[in-house]
């Protein structure tokens, strides 16, 4: 090894770096832009909203005054992303309260039932991959395949309302809405983590079948140790960098397909609290949520980029690990 290539690689990571920092911003500008301008063709008027439909045509040009509706939609948008380059997300046109504040009360509901249906999937898809790996071809595998395919195929807004037939209505074993209990927690979870488990069950029987077929997991089943033993301890690694990938990115998601589930199941998390905001004509709020939403995506990304990297220097691409190359 020569003395440059230490520095050589490190330039080459900063180089990658910046680039990856100055795509991310440009993606979020360019969401930020499309939903300002797509959140002011949805009809309605804010003011008339909140002032209800018996306020006088004067009261409402003088709230859409105060409010500053009235401006041309390039001069709206100027203010706004101004405000945006300052951290400044702007105020809610029905509370008066900073958006910022109103998504910081909403984000630990969103938070608990995101991470409660990551680990649910996480808890499903894992055992029940390597399984129909180590017993693939067989009924048990067909099943499994099966019923994955299934739960991809179902959407939130099906599972849903089957879920609470069964368990709250038939059974009434678990509450149908709201976040007062522990066991409120139950449904919105089971349905947002359902297509996930299928997902990443299905990615972990992919990636556990591949790395089967390597020799040194069939020099350890020579060894005599157990195939359960071999797949996990010597297959494992190797296949979870792919598995990593998907996972990752299905966080993200989570906080898309909770728009659906909290608004099904009333949950106060980001996804309800954005559903209400399109329906007021908030528009400082609804971008708020959505901007959200877009860079959540983006760190994920970038977080599950750097765990993949460690676990897997082949990942590495230009000085930054992709994703997308798993």
């Amino acid at each position: 090894m020569t003395t440059g290539t230490v520095p050589t690689r490190i330039g080459l990571h900063v180089i990658a770096s910046l680039r990856w920092a100055a795509s991310v911003l440009l993606l979020l500008a360019g969401v930020a832009t499309i939903v300002f301008f797509l959140i002011h063709l949805i009809p309605g008027d804010p003011a008339a909203a909140m002032l209800g439909d018996g306020a006088s045509p004067a009261d409402v040009a003088a709230l859409r005054h105060d409010l500053g509706l009235d401006l041309p939609l390039q001069v709206q948008y100027v203010r706004w992303f101004s405000g945006l380059l300052r951290g400044d997300l702007g105020h809610s046109v029905l509370t008066k309260r900073p958006v910022t504040g109103e998504i910081l009360r909403a984000l630990p509901a969103t938070v608990t039932l995101a991470l409660a249906a990551f680990l649910a999937a996480v808890a499903v898809a894992i055992p029940t991959g390597v399984l129909a790996a180590l017993r693939r071809g067989r009924w048990v595998d067909q099943a499994l395949r099966l019923l994955s395919l299934a739960g991809v195929s179902t959407p939130n807004y099906v599972s849903a309302p089957v879920l609470v037939l069964l368990f709250s209505v038939s059974l009434g074993l678990l509450p149908v809405s709201g976040r007062d209990t522990p066991a409120s927690l139950v449904l919105p979870a089971a349905t947002l983590g359902l297509s996930m488990a299928a997902l990443l069950s299905r990615m972990v029987r992919a990636s556990v079948v591949e790395e089967l077929g390597r020799p040194y997991v069939a020099a350890a089943l020579a060894r005599g140790e157990a195939p359960m033993a071999a797949a996990l301890r010597h297959a494992g690694r190797n296949a979870l960098p792919p598995i990593l990938v998907v996972a990752g990115l299905q966080i993200g998601s989570l906080l898309t397909g909770a728009v659906v589930t909290e608004t099904i199941f009333s949950w106060p998390g980001i996804g309800r609290l954005l559903i209400q905001s399109i329906q007021r004509r908030d528009y400082p709020l609804v971008q708020g949520c959505v901007l959200f939403i877009a860079v959540v995506y983006s760190v994920v990304n970038a977080g599950v980029d750097l765990v993949v990297s460690r676990l897997d220097p082949r990942t590495e691409r230009s000085g930054l690990p992709r994703s997308g190359r798993a």
